[in-house]
This record gives structure tokens, sequence and C-alpha cells, in this order.
């Protein structure tokens, strides 16, 4: 009696142990202080948040050169963006939400959400 409850707990404790394997880990969004960067998959051994892509926002100060809503974009002759190592240049973007082109008039001084979309940067917010 005493050998069967024994295999039975380590049957049990076995079988949690490979679900959670199967599972892909855990979601660690709760464990501050744990170090998630360095964490690496036993199959690959790579990062497990290399696949993860980053969402990169950055703010910047423009003149509003032109606007065209019916193709859905605009220039602006915006100031240097330290973080994404531009200089002040005049260039075209996209406007995610047509609603934006209320507050994008030529000539007008804007502060602009900018906001990484595949390869392209994407007005997100207009200030």
């Amino acid at each position: 009696m005493k050998i069967t409850s024994t295999v039975s707990l380590i049957l049990a404790l076995s079988a949690s142990g490979f679900a959670i394997a199967q599972s892909g880990g855990m979601d660690h969004a709760g464990m501050p202080g744990m170090p998630h960067g360095d964490m690496k998959t036993a199959e690959t051994g790579k990062n497990m948040h290399d696949d993860v892509q980053k969402v990169s926002v950055h703010q910047a100060m423009a003149v509003v050169r032109a606007v065209d809503p019916a193709k859905g974009s605009v220039t602006l002759a915006h100031e240097a963006i330290p973080d994404l190592n531009w200089p002040a240049m005049t260039m075209g973007f996209v406007v995610k939400d047509s609603k934006l082109f209320d507050k994008l008039a030529v000539g007008r001084k804007v502060t602009v959400t900018l906001t990484k979309q595949g390869s392209d940067y994407v007005v997100t917010a207009v200030q």
C-alpha cells in the first residue's frame, strides 16, 4: 500500500511538471525583479524574449508642411529626434487615424507621437 501511494505521488508530480513544460513556460509579467532578459529556452538556447517585438514610440516637435487626408499622409519638418539618431529634417509619414487630420493644418506647430510599425514610423497622436 505504501509503495502504491509513493508511486502514485511521483506520477502525479511528474505529470504536472510535464504539463508545465509543454505549455511553453510561465507568464512572468507579475514577477517584478525577475531577470527576464536572460531566460533561455531549453530547446533552442535562444533568449525567450528575442521574438517579442519591442514597441518603439517617440515624440517630436514639428511644423506641418503638407497634409493629404486622401492618401493618409502628412509631411512634417521635425526637430532632431536624438533617441532615433535622426537630425532635423522634412519627411512624410502615414497618419494612423484619420481623426488626427483635424489637428494637422499646414504651418501649425505640433508635437507628434511616432510609433514604429514594421520598418516605418507612423503618426499615432498629435498635440
